[in-house]
C-alpha cells in the first residue's frame, strides 16, 4: 500500500510540509509505503484549456506533473496539503487540481482514499476543505475528514491548535495518516 503526500505551499519547510510529514510518518507506522511531492521547488503551468486531452486522456503541456502524475496513479491513498491563502487553497495547489482535469475521461484516480491537510493562521479551513472534498469526489476518490492545523510563523503548527476539540495540529496531521491507511485497508487495498 502506497500514500502519497502532496505539499501544495511554495514555502520549504513552512507548516504545511510539517504537517504532511507527520501524517506520512503515522501512514507508514501503520503499514505504509510513502512519499512525498514538494511543489516549492517544481514549475507546474496552469491548464490552457486546450481539451487535448478529451481525446487522449493525457496533458500535453510537459512540466514537474509528469512525476506527480505517475506518483498518483501509483497512491492507493493522497494526502493533499496546503496552506489557506485567503479563504482557499494557494495557486500551486490549484494547478495540481486543473491539471488533472486530464483524468476524468479514465478516471485513474478513481477508488484512491484522499485526505486534505490544512494550515492556517485564522479562518477558511472550512469552505477550503469543502473545495478539496468537491475534487476528490469528481475524480471519483474517497474523501475521509483530514487534518486542520493553526500557526502563522514556520513550525507553529509544532505546538499550535487542530480543529477538532483537545487535539493539537500534529496530532489531526497524525490521526489523518492512519485514517487513510485504515480506510485503503477497508477497501481491500
Amino acid at each position: 500500500m502506497k500514500v502519497l503526500g502532496i505539499v501544495g505551499s511554495p514555502r520549504k519547510g513552512g507548516n504545511t510540509e510539517i504537517m504532511v510529514e507527520e501524517a506520512l510518518a503515522a501512514a507508514r507506522e501503520s503499514g505504509a509505503e510513502t512519499d512525498i511531492f514538494l511543489i516549492h521547488d517544481k514549475t507546474i503551468a496552469g491548464c490552457d484549456a486546450c481539451a487535448s486531452c478529451f481525446q487522449t486522456g493525457a496533458c500535453k503541456i510537459k512540466d514537474d506533473m509528469q512525476p506527480l502524475y505517475t506518483k498518483m496513479e501509483e497512491a492507493d491513498g493522497i494526502l493533499f496539503g496546503t496552506p489557506v491563502y485567503f479563504h482557499s487553497y494557494t495557486a500551486q495547489a490549484k494547478a495540481i487540481i486543473d491539471r488533472t482535469f486530464c483524468y476524468l475521461r479514465d478516471k485513474p484516480l478513481n477508488g484512491k482514499v484522499a485526505a486534505p491537510v490544512l494550515t492556517l493562521r485564522k479562518v477558511g479551513a472550512g469552505q477550503t476543505r469543502v473545495q478539496l472534498y468537491g475534487w476528490f469526489m469528481s475524480q471519483g476518490m474517497i474523501p475521509v475528514r483530514g487534518a486542520i492545523g493553526y500557526g502563522r510563523e514556520k513550525g507553529d503548527v509544532k505546538t499550535g491548535e487542530g480543529a477538532n476539540i483537545g487535539m493539537t495540529a500534529l496530532e489531526e496531521a497524525r490521526a489523518t495518516g492512519q485514517e487513510v491507511v485504515a480506510m485503503v485497508k477497508k477497501l481491500g487495498g
